[in-house]
């Protein structure tokens, strides 16, 4: 076993946020770690980088080597950094180093010497790369514009999306049994769910359900709006089970997503692989995520939002080439596709046939 490792050309990828299932860092991590220890490889090793308490067996093309003791193992072919946040650890001379570039949220969520010392820490690891890859053309258009890349190319490999349309999902507790609307993300300003607060008055009829990470301050503006317009209709549920979110995309009446911060804009296509009336924002990735599939907000006011979901929604679902068209779309950010531009990738920087 030892000497076919060793004739193979070694791909370390960073999975140090695996086991954080409720951050999208973490979910791609573990969507990782299945797809490329499932892979039928002959030429290639994966090494996993893991934080020690996640260390495990993952099969026999899988090396899992823990945070602490990266800098004893033997050099790598090719060092895969997944999430621009990790801190960059050293890596030895003639390892191809890629360098994944989700977004660039940091230049508006922090302080200007912040966002300079970030901005400043991402150069250096786009000197370091081989080559900078990235989840949306609008995205790399927003690094050539903050980022010297020296001539180095940006390759645009799409986020895959797991597939949840399969899952049958279980009805959450909060689900009051009328009609609603959805929509999911941490609650950060950058997600503008205040502005959804203000929609539903002219909703009654319909509840809504705000899923996701609500630690943040800007869950408590959210809920103080809610009491302030003494709205029964609106719910904050924090963090949701995996299967408890594919019930409530399922069965929701629209997915409502007014977001200004999106690299990629993942639930849109999670709402799609239902065939669900998606609402967006014309902002940021999503109109070129969408493509056409989803009625995007031009103007992020009150007045047009509700207006628009007063036009499209009420015949939406009768047309039903429209909808299979939309779960086409949808299914074309497949990871299978996401995982083998990456097993390309691999190959060609470690000089394989």
């Amino acid at each position: 076993m030892m000497k076919e490792i060793q004739r193979k050309k070694k791909v370390l990828i960073d999975l140090t946020n695996y086991g954080s299932l409720t951050a999208g860092f973490g979910q791609i991590a573990a969507n990782y770690a299945i797809a490329f220890s499932s892979m039928l490889v002959d030429d290639l090793h994966f090494v996993y980088l893991l934080r020690q308490k996640y260390m495990q067996e993952f099969g026999p093309n899988v090396t899992s080597v823990p945070v602490r003791r990266i800098n004893k193992f033997p050099k790598v072919d090719v060092w895969h950094a997944v999430n621009q946040q990790r801190k960059l650890l050293r890596i030895a001379g003639g390892t191809k180093f890629i360098f994944t570039i989700h977004d660039f949220n940091f230049l508006t969520e922090k302080k200007p010497w912040k966002a300079k010392m970030y901005l400043r820490r991402m150069q250096n690891k786009v000197n370091k790369a081989a080559v900078v890859t990235t989840i949306s053309h609008y995205v790399a258009d927003v690094i050539r514009q903050h980022v010297d890349l020296k001539g180095k190319e940006i390759r645009v490999i799409y986020n895959g999306v797991e597939r949840i349309d399969t899952l049958e999902g279980i009805k959450p507790s909060f689900a009051t049994g009328r009609p609603f609307f959805f929509t999911i993300g941490q609650i950060r300003r950058k997600k503008n769910f205040h502005l959804l607060v203000d929609v539903m008055r002219h909703f009654p009829e319909y509840d809504l359900y705000i899923c996701g990470d609500a630690h943040f301050a800007y869950a408590e503006e959210v809920r103080n709006l809610i009491r302030e317009n003494q709205l029964t209709n609106v719910f904050l549920t924090d963090v949701i089970a995996h299967s408890e979110k594919s019930w409530v995309y399922r069965n929701c009446e629209a997915f409502l997503f007014p977001s200004e911060g999106e690299g990629f804009g993942l639930p849109v296509v999670e709402a799609m692989q239902f065939g669900k009336a998606v609402f967006a924002a014309n902002r940021t990735s999503l109109p070129e995520v969408c493509n056409g599939h989803a009625i995007m907000w031009e103007h992020l006011d009150t007045e047009s939002m509700v207006e628009s979901i007063r036009e499209h929604l009420p015949d939406f679902y009768k047309d039903k080439e429209r909808l299979e068209k939309i779960k086409e779309h949808a299914a074309s950010f497949s990871y299978e596709k996401h995982i083998q531009a990456y097993l390309d990738l691999y190959r060609e920087l470690a000089q394989l046939p």
